[in-house]
Formats: C-alpha cells, structure tokens, sequence
C-alpha cells in the first residue's frame, strides 16, 4: 500500500476545456514534483462542493485553474470558496479568452493570485507554476497557515484512548505553545472534560455541527470550555441526546472552520460510530489507532487496521499507538509489527496509578513532571509538530501469529 506524503505541487482545473486541461497536464511535467490531478467539470461554490481527493488534500501546495468564460460569477465565487478551503497554501489562476476589469479586481479580492489568457501559453503556465513552487518549498507547513486535524479511536474500550489524547493536547499547549482544541467526540458521557476537572459544559460537538451554516468565532467560543492550561474543549453531553447524522457537508464545513481557528484539532471518538467514524477519517490529516500490548486489544486492532487499510480516505493517515508498555510484556513490539503487518508510531510506557491519581483529581499530569510516560508523550508531540510522524506499513503480508487467532 502506497503513503501518500504531504509533498509536491497538485495542480487541477476547473470548469476549462479540453485545450486548457492539455496545456496543464503538460505543464506539470516540467516542474519537479508537480501532478496534474484531474479536473471538476462543475463550479465549486458553498452549495455545490465536490469531494477533494486524498492525494489533492495531501499535497504540500495546490494550483487552481479557474475558467472564468462559462460564468464569471459562479468562478468568483470558487475563486472565494478555493481560498477558504486551501487558504494560503493554494494559488489561483484565472482564465479566460478576455477578463472584465470588474471581474478581475473582484477575483483578486476573492483570493485569484494570477490571470492568464486563452489560447494558454505552456511557457507562462509554466513560469506561473515554478514560481508558486518555488515559494512553497521554502516551507510548506509554515505557509499554508492551516491547522491540522487528529484523529483518536481505540481498538477497544478501556485502552486509555482519552487519556492519551488529554496528555498529548496538554503537551501540544504547553511544550510548544501551540492553540489546541480537544473535542470529545461521544454520543454521551464521555471523560475528557471528567479528566480535566471541567464542570458545566454546556454545549457539545453535535450542536456544533448543526449551527454550521452560521458559524463564526464569536460563535464558536460560545461552544468551547477553556481549561486553565490553555486547553480549548468541546465536551461530550452528560445524557443522550439523540444522535445526529450531520448533512454531507457540515462536517467537512465545520472542520474547515476549525482549521482555520486552530493550530492543532484533536477529537477523541470511537470505533462504534460507523457513518460517522469514516467521515471523522476522512476530514482528518492524521489517525492514531490506540492499543495495549494484549491478546484481546490486539486482536481488533488487528482486524481494524485491515478494515480501514481498504478504506481510500484513509491511506496515509494511520499510526499505531502502544499504550501501557512495559519491558516485561509477553508480546514483544515486533511481533505486534508483524502481527498487524503495520508498523508502530509510538510506545506510552506504562503509568497506571500515577494516571489514576491525575483522572481522580481531575488534573493531568504536567508536562513537565519528569517521567518516562511524559518523555513518551513529548517525542509524540514533537513528532506531530515537526512533521515526522508518518509510518509506513509493512508491505509483506504474514499470516496472524497464534496468539491472535
């Protein structure tokens, strides 16, 4: 299975003809590490938003072509919509047999970065795509401006999905000052806000998602708790208030909203919400599965890392965590490899008591309490930070060992 790496220049159009597709794909040959991606033979506007394919999404920097002929408007409001999506690490060019003044004042203003005019000359889509780049390639990560979304789900309950993911967004806030949201991603009676001793949540990731439309920061820190570390949370609700299945859209929406506010979206969910554990998947830059060293654990996560390895939306996003590690467990770390024929991320050592104390007291153990449990969680937030993080899965594929048949 190929791992798509967060590199390289996508380039794609929109609504253009033949004529401009060919001159794009052709173009993309002469710049070193560009791709053409394909082309939407429809406008990208709020009401009409085709699905980004993982590679588009995946790619350090992306260049638009917009075909302004067909409808000038409906390609202003793309320009708009494009720029809010891909913020700064996309460039727009417009194209168009003869640009109104209007049109193109309007189109900067929307976000359209250069125009060029038909019949499109290779050598200046060329120039226009090495310039884009070139700048992107002096640093990708710090130029896009977007915050990324992780994603945390347990290959079975009682595996300290939560507890990792509370530790980690501390150490993201506190190790590098980073703006970090946690949300609790439970139907009911979730324990993020329970481990960070937070009281009177009122709102919860749901209701979000149904005030998507209006959605806004004034709005969005109606919604948030801040928890004296710096932590913004969205909490889980203490009773069921019926599940709701979001439109198509609002999830993908909402989360690039968030993105937008933060450096750093973390949601703890759970495997159980099939629609949407694959919609969570979809719209995240990372998933990390949650294991202990154990038969049983080990088994579903086996069988969870063959299911998702299928799914389209998930390559590339997936690391495994090894929680409560100890140098006596009975199986080791390689035949966990081997077994799940997917290679681990990173290994939490194990910290019951101190972490049972820490969930009684509603308090996190701070970051910078010297401890292997917190030299473990700070390589993993300097991994997801530095942008190494990724693992590659072991492509041989080997039959279980005995010990999860």
């Amino acid at each position: 299975m190929s791992v798509p790496e967060r590199s390289g220049q996508a380039i794609f159009s929109v609504c253009a003809d033949e004529a401009v597709v060919n001159t794009a794909t052709a173009a993309s040959f002469s710049v070193a590490g560009s791709h053409f991606e394909g082309e939407f033979r429809d406008y990208i506007t709020s009401d009409k938003r085709p699905q980004f394919s993982p590679a588009l999404k995946n790619a350090a920097s992306c260049v638009a072509l917009i075909d302004f002929d067909r409808n000038p408007e409906l390609a202003l409001q793309t320009t708009q919509r494009l720029h809010q999506i891909f913020l700064k690490k996309i460039s727009i060019v417009g194209i168009g047999a003869q640009l109104d003044a209007v049109i193109l004042l309007r189109a900067v203003r929307n976000g359209c970065t250069e125009f060029l005019t038909k019949p499109l000359d290779p050598t200046e889509l060329t120039a226009s795509l090495n310039r884009f780049h070139t700048v992107m390639a002096v640093d990708p990560r710090s130029q896009s401006g977007i915050g990324r979304v992780i994603a945390f789900f347990g290959a079975k309950g009682g595996v300290g999905t939560t507890m990792l993911a509370v530790h980690l967004a501390t150490h993201l806030v506190h190790q590098h000052g980073k703006k970090t949201l946690l949300i609790d991603h439970k139907r009911q009676l979730g324990h993020v806000a329970l481990y960070l001793g937070l009281r009177d949540t009122q709102y919860h990731f749901d209701e979000l998602l149904r005030n998507a439309d209006r959605l806004d920061s004034e709005l969005l820190n109606g919604f948030v708790v801040r928890h004296r570390s710096g932590l913004d949370v969205i909490a889980s609700p203490e009773m069921s208030g019926g599940s709701y299945d979001p439109k198509s859209d609002q999830l993908e929406r909402v989360m690039d909203f968030l993105r937008r506010e933060y450096d750093y979206v973390l949601i703890d969910s759970q495997i159980t919400f099939q629609d949407s554990k694959a919609s969570i998947i979809d719209q995240s830059d990372e998933v990390y599965i949650v294991s202990t060293p154990d038969v049983a654990a080990l088994r579903d996560l086996a069988r969870l890392i063959e299911n998702l390895s299928l799914s389209e939306s998930s390559t590339g996003k997936l690391h495994v965590v090894v929680n409560r590690s100890t140098a006596t467990d009975s199986i080791t770390s390689d035949q966990i490899e081997k077994a799940v024929r997917f290679p681990i991320t990173i290994a939490v050592p194990n910290n019951y008591f101190e972490l049972q104390r820490a969930i009684n007291d509603g308090e996190p153990i701070p970051p910078g309490r010297r401890s292997e449990f917190n030299q473990a969680l700070g390589r993993w937030a300097n991994q997801i930070v530095h942008g190494n993080s990724g693992s590659k899965p072991v492509a041989e594929k080997k039959k279980f060992f005995s010990f999860l048949r």
